[in-house]
Formats: C-alpha cells, structure tokens, sequence
C-alpha cells in the first residue's frame, strides 16, 4: 500500500503546482510515513481494488490530499498455483472524487475529479479546477499535468473571447524585484 500512496501524494505535489502550464513542482520525500484516514475502507482482492470511503484524507509531510473516495486499481499478479490467484501487484491507477483537494507548502488545487495513471506518470484534474500558488490563481475545466517532466495544460470546454467560462489567470509581479532606478532627467536650461 505504502508504493501507491506515496506516489499519491508526489501526484498531489504536483497538480497543486500547475497555474496555467506552468508546473510548481516541490521536493517531496516519497519515503516519509502516509497517513490515510476515511470514514471506511474495502479491498476487494478479487478485483485488485482498494477504496477509501467519506471524507477521504491522505497525508504526507506537509502535503494533503481530500476528496469524498478515492480509488487505488492495482495490477493483478502472475503467480503459479491457486494460492495466489487473488495476488495483487503495483498500483496502476489512482482516481479521487468528489471535492478533490490537494495542498503542499505554499500551492494548491481544487476539482471535481482527478486521475493519476502510474505508468505514464499523467494526472488529470476535471470540473471546476482551481490552482493557487501564492496571489497568483487559474481556473479551467481541465488539468493534465505529466509529473515526470512537470508538463501541464489548463483547458475549458469553452472557447470563443465572449465564451463565460474560458480558461483565466492572474499573476502578481514578484514583490521582491526591485523597480529600476528612474533614469535622471536632465535639469530643464535657465
């Protein structure tokens, strides 16, 4: 459970980083304790399937991760004889639903849905999306961020310069650059 969980989190990490394409990722320590709480738990071995029911909170250093469920579909094992036919390996997929909430250090994101594929290290965040880092904010319907290469693109399903609900960002000027000194200006002849 530990491999998964950790790679939640790093997904987590990342997603929350995304304002308009831009990826924040931060340093996670993917080795550090995961505290997974829920209101309930299944397995169903059969299926390789772990779900996590109702109000939904996994942790790991100073990174969270909310939502109502959150669903971990692992790979089936080849094992030989009947005694590990239900044996179940490395988690493929993660997907988290309902109020989708995901914070690290000093970013955060928000959706209806998100969905963490391992192989291929995509994860996509749907409905309503809104990343925060700072002052800076982007919404859009659509997040899909590569967490390998920290690659992300912010859609909408609109499109149009008068469409409601198009993808829209603000960014702050860093506080801390100073403006350049005012060129003298040349006293004025007497």
């Amino acid at each position: 459970m530990k491999r998964w969980t950790a790679a939640a989190m790093t997904t987590a990490l990342i997603l929350a980083g995304g304002a308009a394409g831009a990826a924040y990722a931060q340093a996670g320590d993917s080795s550090a304790p995961i505290d997974v709480s829920a209101d309930q738990q299944e397995t169903i071995n059969s299926k390789c399937i772990t779900i996590f029911r109702g109000n939904v909170e996994i942790l790991q250093n100073r990174s969270r991760l909310r939502a109502r469920q959150v669903t971990v579909y692992s790979a089936r094992k080849s094992t030989a004889g009947s005694e590990g036919a239900n044996a179940c390996g490395a988690a493929q997929r993660m997907e988290a639903e309902g109020s989708v909430y995901l914070v690290s250090d000093q970013q955060q994101a928000r959706g209806d849905r998100a969905v963490y594929t391992f192989d291929n290290n995509i994860a996509v965040v749907t409905g309503d999306v809104v990343l925060v880092k700072g002052k800076d904010v982007a919404r859009g319907d659509r997040l899909t961020v590569n967490t390998k290469t920290n690659d992300a693109k912010l859609e909408s399903n609109s499109t149009g310069r008068a469409a409601p609900k198009r993808v829209r960002a603000v960014f702050y000027q860093d506080e801390n650059k100073t403006a350049p000194a005012a060129a003298e200006t040349p006293a004025a002849p007497r």
